[in-house]
């Protein structure tokens, strides 16, 4: 994992603008894995907002993103994911 972003404390839009960004920004730099930090939603009456979301968004980026998938425990768990970029 080359860097992270972690996106406690933002809503859906702001999440959304910061993962495109951070990913952008990771693909110019070269970097081939990160990790994002998405929460498990557990302070959401809903659920986990912005954790589905980026589970969708990520999937339509296929222009960036290789592959996706859940942190190990010491890396965030069900509350993070590691993205291998193109």
């Amino acid at each position: 994992m080359q860097d992270y972003l972690d996106l406690h404390g933002y809503t859906l839009e702001e999440a959304e603008i910061m993962a495109g960004e951070f990913i952008r920004d990771s693909v110019r730099r070269r970097l081939r894995c990160v990790k994002i930090i998405h929460g498990r939603g557990l302070r959401s009456p809903s659920g986990p907002v912005i954790k589905d979301a980026l589970m969708r968004w990520l999937t339509g980026r296929r222009k960036y993103v290789k592959a996706f998938a859940t942190a190990r425990g010491c890396d965030g768990g069900l509350g993070a994911v590691y993205v291998l970029l193109k």
